[in-house]
């Protein structure tokens, strides 16, 4: 019967204990998670242009194609694809922090909102090139 019982209490301890890894862990995503979002708001809103991750690997591929072959045709095509990505997360980040409560108030949210919007409207005006800059420069690596 003492087995049984130690058996019992050793899988309730390591059940526990997997459950409290799995929260610390989830806290850590969720806490990266959320960062990022408002990390690549304050630069959007700061800058006016998208965050080097979003547009890294396409403005390393346009430079490659006009150091190699310089076809103007192509590097539209992968301009223009860099636009509707970045107008796409514009949209998901617009829409996460509409229904986000980890904004302070609603006049925060309102202000930020509004800047969001002012930034989308102004890269839909603009064409691919416009958006995304020529230099590539590697985004922030995070460890």
């Amino acid at each position: 019967m003492l087995k049984i019982f130690l058996i019992f209490l050793a899988f309730i301890v390591g059940f526990v204990l997997l459950l409290r890894g799995a929260v610390i862990l989830m806290g850590r995503v969720a806490g990266r998670y959320v960062g990022e979002k408002h990390k690549e708001a304050e630069s959007i809103i700061n800058t006016g242009k998208p965050p080097k991750n979003w547009t890294y690997r396409l403005e390393k591929k346009i430079a490659k194609l006009k150091e190699t072959s310089g076809r103007s045709g192509r590097i539209l095509k992968i301009q223009k694809k860099a636009k509707n990505t970045c107008l796409d997360k514009l949209d998901r980040l617009i829409k996460y922090f509409k229904g986000s409560p980890l904004v302070e108030d609603e006049e925060t949210r309102k202000i930020l909102l509004d800047e969001l919007a002012k930034v989308r409207q102004r890269w839909k005006e603009k064409d691919g090139a416009e958006i995304i800059s020529p230099e590539s420069t590697p985004p922030l690596v995070r460890i």
